[in-house]
């Protein structure tokens, strides 16, 4: 029997199609659209060669898009399902697609914070997983871990080291508490049991150091890493990862990301600080995350279990997000 997670999507491939010849018009996009990005990380889609599970999902590398998140949600939402489960689990995964952008001028991460991606990669996976939104709970923690793992093997396969690497709940890659990668999930429902996951990635290859003026903080890069990471190469390993681990994570939920999470969770047994629209509304001990994706943090002698929502955690000696 064929594997569903092989088989084309037809819907979600003419709604990617019509979307990517759009933007492949420059005419027809608004001046903005069309800014030259960075030389050095530009994409070629035949040296993107993912192996395992994601070597069978679909690829496409557009020049300019605003947000390859907003046209993926676009897209999935007059998609067809895919199709019925065929494996095991309680949200099997069965079929994805990647959208990639040479730049985006409307992208944006979790808070709705922006993100151009000029400085490196800015992509997103549309998943079909047979479950309810509900079990996809942790999504973002399993895609930080295979982020993580991915960058890690990239660099020590290229003479580098991937020691450095920390995970940040929810959503965050860095290296020495400075953000390396953003992770956003969005979800679509379309009936019972069927459910879109549209996961947006911005990783930095450089130093973006226009931005860190912009935003008043110091970010980093997978050059700090490795020499001269070659884009379709980190692109590739990237989404092997994550063929591997979303289709772990369908199969398993996130009880098997908890163990790696913590092997590089950024604020382990530190002092750490919730805030919430510029208020902190809890401080204490952080002390991993759960099956569930919650963090536990330790205030007043009890644990308080906190689910991932419009809250940024810092290091208590931090400033105000």
């Amino acid at each position: 029997m064929r594997s569903l997670s092989q088989a084309p999507d037809r819907g979600l491939e003419a709604a990617l199609v019509q979307c990517a010849h759009l933007l492949r018009e420059p005419d027809r996009l608004p001046v903005m659209f069309v800014a030259e990005p960075s030389a050095r990380w530009r994409l070629s889609r035949e040296r993107i060669q993912p192996t395992g599970p994601a070597a069978d999902w679909p690829v496409d590398v557009v020049e300019a898009t605003g947000s390859t998140n907003a046209d993926l949600m676009a897209a999935v939402r007059e998609a067809a399902w895919p199709g019925h489960a065929a494996g095991a689990g309680p949200a099997p995964l069965l079929a994805a697609r990647v959208l990639g952008a040479q730049r985006q001028t409307a992208g944006r991460g979790r808070q709705g914070r922006p993100w151009n991606g000029d400085h490196g990669l800015t992509f997103s996976v549309a998943c079909a997983f047979a479950g309810e939104p509900a079990q996809l709970a942790g999504l973002s923690l399993a895609v930080g871990v295979a982020v993580a793992d991915a960058v890690a093997t990239y660099a020590e396969s290229h003479g580098g080291s991937g020691q450095a690497l920390a995970l940040k709940w929810p959503n965050d890659v860095q290296i020495a508490g400075r953000k390396l990668a953003g992770i956003l999930v969005e979800t679509v429902r379309n009936a019972p049991g069927q459910t879109w996951a549209v996961i947006g990635i911005g990783l930095n290859l450089e130093r973006p150091r226009a931005l860190e003026n912009a935003l008043g903080r110091e970010l980093s890069g997978v050059e700090e890493l490795v020499d001269a990471p070659e884009p379709n190469a980190v692109f590739s390993a990237l989404l092997t990862a994550l063929g591997e681990h979303l289709q772990r994570f369908g199969a398993q939920g996130l009880a098997p990301f908890v163990a790696p999470f913590a092997a590089r969770d950024a604020f382990a047994g530190q002092r750490v600080q919730l805030w919430q629209d510029g208020i902190v509304v809890l401080e204490g001990v952080a002390h991993g995350i759960d099956a569930h994706g919650r963090l536990a943090i330790e205030s007043g002698g009890r644990v308080q279990w906190v689910h991932s929502g419009e809250v940024s955690l810092r290091a208590a000696s931090a400033a105000q997000p």
